[in-house]
């Protein structure tokens, strides 16, 4: 269901590859905005 998927967002949220951050510096703040919902 909805949990599950977000499970699956939230993975690839957490940990972002330096390379994405490079390309898109707002990964660290998504991850940010990731945990204060959970």
């Amino acid at each position: 269901g909805h949990k599950a998927s977000l499970k699956i967002i939230t993975k690839k949220i957490i940990k972002p590859r330096e390379e994405e951050i490079k390309i898109n510096p707002r990964a660290r703040s998504a991850r940010l905005r990731v945990a204060e919902k959970l």
